[in-house]
């Protein structure tokens, strides 16, 4: 009797088998979809930032000192900082 109860009908699974199929097909490919271009998104955010960072030319100074208490005896406050990208005390070490 119990059994009778909880056993449903087949037209219904047969329902629900062609309407929750595709949608979980679409759902799990638009997940993997997403986590793809978030990878890709980050990657690139990722490589143009190191670019812009690669471009502070403080460690090639003459006035760098490599400390972390005073960087710069010249400009401490911007030093290793994207404002140091176009200073104008900088002088190649040499």
């Amino acid at each position: 009797m119990v059994l009778q109860l909880m056993a449903l009908p087949a037209q219904l699974i047969s329902l629900v088998q062609v309407v929750l199929v595709p949608v979980c097909f679409v759902l799990a490919w638009g997940i993997v979809g997403l986590t793809l271009w978030n990878v890709t998104t980050a990657v690139r955010d990722g490589m143009a930032r190191a670019a812009v960072m690669h471009k502070i030319p403080c460690a090639e100074c003459r006035y760098f000192t490599n400390d972390h208490r005073l960087k710069c005896p010249i400009h401490p406050m911007i030093a290793l900082s994207e404002s140091a990208i176009d200073c104008n005390d900088f002088e190649p070490q040499g």
